[in-house]
């Protein structure tokens, strides 16, 4: 396999993959009560993408949505 042939898969970057919460940051941003965001926090890691994507997963959806 030659460079040229993987070219593409170099220039895909996963942007802000190492970004950082701080707590209180975290807390903040999920919506969550306190020391259960705490809990998150502590058993997840600080990377924003690790805990925005359990955010996600973690939001009930409402529902006029779901239909």
């Amino acid at each position: 396999m030659f460079a040229s042939d993987t070219k593409g898969q170099f220039g895909r970057v996963v942007k802000n993959w190492n970004t950082r919460y701080d707590l209180e940051e975290f807390i903040a941003a999920s919506g969550l009560p306190p020391l259960e965001a705490r809990e998150v926090f502590a058993k997840h890691g600080p990377y924003k993408t690790d805990l925005d994507q359990l955010i996600r997963q973690r939001k009930p959806i409402r529902a006029d949505k779901a239909r």
